[in-house]
């Protein structure tokens, strides 16, 4: 081939004088050369650009088709805390542990760093699931027991997390700092413990200025509390129960206050209903739980709830208050945590730094202690319900305060459609006592329902306010709803 045959089958932009092919880039003149290397300069900038995007997209932005944690609780800014513990790389203990700590700060009648508790934590891929244990432990009271709270978060973060302690108050010492907004469960329980049946001076003071405000109006934080928290934050529990055995050595041997260690025992589990029950071991609710489901007839709606009715009946335990966290996180870690401080206002103590004492022994559970070295037996249950044989199932994350009223939630959440999960927000939940029955919103319950409470033998009345919660999450393959209790004034947010 000659060549001007060459020439017509090869273009001279491509092949040089010598055959062989020109770079990519080449271009015939100075404006050409300029142009391209515009176009590739361009083209790399783009590149990276969009990579950056991608990256602060991938850490911080909203994850729509996979969720990567959910914080369920009693207050909106502390599930938001929890949100973002999430987000700067913290797990759900991490998550679990702040919203309970802001809780404590915003709904001080219902739980705090002088109250006990008990934390389920569940990891799913592995099926191994643990109690942390910070029940109230004896001392020389007989009311009061010395608070576990602060010392079963911190053992909880050195186990489990991941971010610093630091970190996990740093959201309550802010609030507390900025004074607390005043819920309506908080007025309501003020109104039901008036200044006329408080005796402690400091409680009668700050109950006083709470009952001059209106839902979402602000009151400071009892005094001593932000100092109280900053010291946790800085020293954890060892200065905190150091300054407790000395505030308090009239009412709780300082040798008991100081030797406080929470427990980790294992979870236990039963089947029911195409469930594997996960919940806290002995000395909570979670045996009582068990123990019920054993016996329950479910085979339809008004017998079981009788059969649930007369499985409390001899009991003549004190309601359990408190307040619960629900928390899930991108490795399927599940977290629960009940915390309270005994009855609504504990002990009706506010100490001088800040925080109220529980009244944990005085919960008619004498029958359930064995001695004076044990813990003292709680009603608290944090209860997870995984769906049998599939990994991928339907699995529920909740919990309650008092046995009495989780049983009712775990029966309600089993029975509903998970596409009607957020009906259980309606469903009236029973105060039980021995033969009594303090019904929530009365008006929902059926005429033949109530005829056949009163011939089976129970006396029915209105429930007090404010109604117990419970907060909820609940996971369907890659799907996930949390939402707080409508009895409450919480919200909940999905990563």
């Amino acid at each position: 081939m000659d060549d001007d045959t060459i020439d017509k089958f090869s273009s001279q932009s491509v092949y040089d004088h010598d055959g062989c092919e020109k770079t990519p880039l080449y271009a015939k003149n100075n404006n050409e050369k300029a142009l391209l290397k515009l176009i590739v300069g361009f083209c790399m900038v783009f590149c990276i650009g969009l990579l950056i995007i991608l990256l602060i997209h991938i850490h911080y932005g909203s994850h729509q088709l996979v969720p990567h944690g959910n914080v369920a609780s009693d207050n909106d800014q502390c599930s938001q805390h929890g949100i973002d513990v999430l987000k700067m790389g913290g797990n759900a203990v991490d998550a679990a542990i702040t919203a309970a700590l802001c809780n404590s700060v915003v709904l001080p009648h219902l739980s705090g760093l002088g109250g006990s508790g008990v934390m389920v934590v569940y990891d799913h891929r592995t099926g191994i699931g643990n109690t942390i244990d910070f029940r109230a432990t004896h001392s020389s009271h007989n009311i009061i027991g010395v608070p576990g709270f602060i010392a079963g978060l911190f053992y909880a973060n050195v186990k489990y997390g991941i971010l610093p302690w630091k970190t996990l108050v740093e959201p309550s010492i802010n609030l507390a700092k900025m004074g607390i907004t005043v819920t309506k469960s908080l007025l309501e329980a003020t109104h039901q413990n008036t200044t006329m049946l408080v005796k402690d001076d400091n409680l009668k003071h700050w109950l006083s200025t709470v009952s001059t405000r209106s839902p979402g109006q602000i009151v400071k934080a009892p005094n001593g509390l932000i100092k109280t928290l900053t010291s946790i934050s800085l020293n954890g529990p060892i200065e905190f129960y150091k300054e407790m055995s000395k505030e308090l050595e009239s009412t709780l041997k300082p040798d008991d206050v100081i030797s406080y260690q929470p427990l980790i025992l294992p979870v236990l589990k039963q089947n029911f209903m195409n469930y594997c029950i996960i919940t806290s071991n002995n000395g909570t609710g979670g045996p009582i739980l068990l123990e019920v489901l054993s016996k329950i007839n479910n085979t339809n709606t008004n017998v079981e709830d009788l059969s649930l009715l007369n499985s409390f009946k001899r009991d003549n335990w004190n309601q359990n208050s408190g307040l619960q966290v629900s928390t899930t996180d991108a490795f399927d870690l599940y977290v629960t945590i009940i915390s309270g401080l005994g009855s609504v206002f504990g002990s009706h103590i506010l100490t001088n730094s800040g925080y109220i004492l529980n009244n944990i022994l005085d919960s008619n559970l004498k029958d359930h202690i064995i001695n004076q070295t044990e813990r003292v037996t709680s009603l608290h249950l944090p209860v997870i319900a995984v769906e049998t044989g599939n990994i991928c199932g339907r699995r529920l994350i909740s919990g309650a305060a008092d046995v009495r009223d989780g049983t009712q939630l775990l029966l309600s959440m089993l029975k509903t459609d998970p596409q009607d999960i957020l009906s259980v927000n309606n469903i009236p939940r029973f105060r039980l006592k021995n033969n009594d029955v303090a019904i929530e919103y009365p008006s929902n319950i059926t005429k033949q329902f109530s005829e056949l409470l009163l011939s089976n033998g129970f006396n029915l009345s209105e429930a007090t306010l404010p109604y117990p919660t419970s907060n909820i999450v609940q996971k369907e393959g890659d799907r996930s709803v949390a939402f707080s209790d409508s009895r409450g004034s919480g919200k909940s947010y999905t990563l």
